[in-house]
């Protein structure tokens, strides 16, 4: 079984927020990191800082839509390191918000391309890599929005139970294989969150209030180390599990 540091992982939204967070950190833990994005700018960024601190990175523009380019980066990532051990499923579109008789078939249709889709296009290309080699780690992105159901989320919060859903049934299905399976549910500081925030300021300070925290998680030193423990040889008999990085806020039964 390969340790952390033998390990290939391609981080999809790595140009900002938790996908930076998340590409930094499995970086400064050894990882050889493909940092996938739509803008080319950011996640190149990213993959220069990796460089610069010592570790190996590159990026890769893409939409996790687009089943043809999606199939072109895991193929790079596999010409230049020899496999894929994990994919990071962070990257999601924001669809807007809007109450359930208002909400569009193109903000469904946004949603679920760049979130369900999208997780089940990376899954799908990884998978002969991560079963050939008899084992592999998905590491899928929900979200609270999703699980408690905020009004004026239905697009993101539906796709975001699908991803869960979808979680679920890889685990049970590719577990034969040593593939683990899991979704994690984190509640920080991410550019998603703060458009959110705007968006939904009372909610935003009732939320701060009622976290025992009192904050809301950084991405690269509160929610990163969890997708790195996801991520490594630890988590072997860990699938098909909701992970809740939320600091106590939010307690699944």
């Amino acid at each position: 079984m390969k340790q952390l540091n033998e390990k290939v992982a391609i981080v999809t939204g790595a140009g900002q927020g938790i996908g930076k967070g998340i590409a930094l950190c499995l970086a400064e833990r050894g990882v050889k990191v493909v940092c996938v994005g739509r803008r080319p700018e950011p996640i190149e960024a990213t993959a220069q800082e990796i460089r610069e601190k010592g570790g190996e990175a590159f990026a890769m523009s893409g939409d996790t839509s687009d089943r043809p380019r999606v199939h072109e980066i895991v193929q790079a990532a596999v010409e230049k390191y020899g496999t894929v051990d994990v994919i990071v499923n962070n990257a999601q579109s924001l669809p807007g918000s809007a109450p359930v008789e208002e909400v569009t078939y193109d903000m469904m249709l946004a949603a679920w391309n760049t979130g369900c889709i999208g997780s089940l296009n990376f899954m799908q290309e990884c998978f002969p890599y991560m079963k050939a080699q008899g084992e592999g780690r998905v590491i899928n992105f929900a979200s609270a929005t999703g699980m408690f159901g905020y009004k004026g989320n239905l697009a993101y919060a539906s796709n975001k139970e699908a991803i869960r859903g979808l979680t679920k049934i890889a685990a049970k299905e590719w577990g034969e294989y040593g593939i683990c399976v899991n979704v994690v549910l984190p509640g920080a500081e991410s550019p998603a969150a703060k458009v959110w925030a705007q968006k939904f300021p009372e909610k935003y300070a009732e939320i701060l209030q009622q976290q025992p925290m009192k904050r809301m998680g950084d991405a690269k030193n509160d929610i990163a180390p969890v997708i790195a423990f996801l991520a490594g040889p630890d988590s072997c008999f860990f699938s098909g599990q909701s992970v809740v990085v939320d600091g106590a806020y939010s307690i699944m039964p």
